[in-house]
């Protein structure tokens, strides 16, 4: 094959790779407002909002949905985007164009753009609504979604739809049933729109507001059996000295002391808030475990271990304490309660990967018995030496100590509270594996309200699918550069 040949067919290969390879958007952060007194307030960096750049159609299924567009041929819902008109951010409203979409916005005129950001709410796990809003209200609603610079995603009603009196203008209105907008800090506030190509100024409208969870709770845990990683390792814990300084044989007890690291790992989500407190209700548990999601939680453990063993007067045996120490890591599925003040929860099912590392059992280790004046081993049978003459025998005993006849029995029993055992992770085990893939049909629970603002339903990232396709790329590729090299 003549080298132009190769550069033509390596040229098609790269283009049918970039087809099927599933791109990276570039995501930028959310900030909301959070009051910190009467006068003043700060930004906080959302854990479920983000600003992702437009690439594909298929994205607006976690878009954030701000109204409606109604024409002659169809019905459709218009998402929250944002574009750079002058340096400065602006937010619109989406609008289909044949198979994709564009962002209407505007600054100072009405502007049509191809390349844009659009609001996604990752994994459909933040609470968002629409506010209602007057210049009287006294200043920013708390948790509003900030365009950029001073200003927060808003939107107006239309004239059209705005009263039941105008309900056979509504019907047969063409475009969006809300014009979105932003909510800027002049004077006491104002809503700024564009409708019918035009500014216009609004005392009233609608503020776009998240409200963040106050805690998580993690229920329903289903372990994929047939993905568990194990790791065990013996491990010393203590080490003693047993004896009897008496003067008779009687039952000697000492205490042994020990700690060790509990370690649990619940795993990171997208849209899910890092660092807050976290209730895990396992199976078998008789109270969840409290954590802070996203962080690893370690506790140093303690317990004591009595060991006893009758003993001759003299004697001693050394005692060592070894554990079982396990590390185990698991996927898993569950679902997720999100509590919020004054509001009920919200629940969706998860996907994540949990480790815990922790002491399975403790065994004991015993040396023989042995004297405690020059460290020697006991002897445990009976030495001794006769003489005979023609008269009468002498029997007499060897210059050793008196040997014992049996090895010592040693007893281990626990002392207070004991941590160590099965984990409660081990009891969430099942013999067939929980499906619990997200259907794009469902809506999550609690989320029906009218004042919530709905999104696309979903865990956003790469999906399973995606990571197969890119999997596939990526041995193709390889498998046609060694071809070519062999040409």
């Amino acid at each position: 094959m003549s080298c132009r040949a190769n550069i033509k067919l390596v040229g098609c290969l790269l283009a049918v790779l970039q087809l099927i390879t599933p791109m990276e958007c570039l995501t930028h952060s959310v900030q909301t407002f959070t009051n910190a007194s009467t006068l003043f307030g700060q930004l906080v960096t959302s854990s479920t909002l983000v600003w992702e750049t437009y690439e594909d159609p298929k994205q607006m299924q976690f878009a954030v949905e701000g109204g409606k567009f109604i024409s002659e041929d169809e019905h459709y819902p218009i998402y929250v985007c944002r574009v750079i008109i002058d340096g400065v951010p602006t937010s619109g409203h989406t609008e289909k164009v044949q198979q994709s979409h564009v962002c209407v916005a505007a600054l100072a005129k009405r502007s049509v753009n191809e390349h844009f950001d659009v609001l996604m709410n990752k994994g459909h796990l933040g609470k968002i609504a629409w506010k209602p809003w007057r210049k009287f209200n006294a200043g920013i609603p708390v948790g509003a979604v900030r365009i950029g610079d001073d200003s927060y995603v808003a939107r107006h009603q239309s004239q059209h739809t705005s009263s039941e009196a105008n309900a056979e203008a509504s019907a047969t209105h063409h475009g969006a049933d809300y014009y979105l907008g932003r909510l800027e800090q002049v004077g006491l506030g104002k809503i700024k729109v564009v409708e019918n190509g035009l500014d216009k100024y609004y005392e009233e409208g609608e503020v776009l507001v998240e409200t963040e969870p106050f805690r998580y709770e993690l229920r329903d845990i289903n372990l994929e059996r047939n993905r568990i990683s194990r790791r065990e390792n013996s491990t010393e814990l203590a080490t003693g000295v047993l004896e009897n300084r008496g003067d008779t044989y009687d039952t000697m007890e000492m205490v042994m002391s020990y700690s060790f690291d509990y370690l649990q790992y619940w795993g990171a989500h997208e849209g899910v808030a890092k660092g807050l407190p976290t209730k895990i209700f396992e199976k078998g548990s008789e109270t969840p475990a409290e954590i802070n999601w996203a962080l690893k939680h370690s506790e140093k453990r303690r317990e004591n271990k009595a060991v006893y063993s009758k003993l001759w007067p003299g004697t001693a045996i050394n005692v060592t304490l070894r554990g079982n120490y396990v590390t185990l890591d698991a996927p898993y599925a569950a679902k997720l309660f999100a509590f919020y003040y004054d509001s009920e929860s919200v629940s969706r099912n998860i996907n994540a990967e949990v480790r815990k590392s922790f002491l399975k059992e403790v065994k004991m280790e015993f040396s023989p018995v042995y004297w405690i004046e020059n460290g020697t081993v006991v002897p445990t049978t009976t030495t001794t030496s006769t003489t005979s003459t023609t008269t009468h025998a002498t029997t007499t005993s060897t210059n050793e100590p008196t040997p014992i006849n049996e090895p010592p029995l040693v007893r281990l029993e626990h002392v207070g509270v004991k941590h160590s055992g099965p984990d409660s992770l081990e009891k969430t085990l099942s013999d067939s594996t929980a499906d619990n893939e997200i259907n794009t049909n469902e809506v999550p629970e609690n989320m029906s309200s009218k004042d919530t603002a709905l999104a696309g339903i979903g865990v956003s990232g790469q999906s399973s699918g995606g990571r197969a396709v890119a999997a596939a790329a990526g041995t193709l590729m390889t498998y046609l550069i060694v071809t070519l090299m062999s040409l």
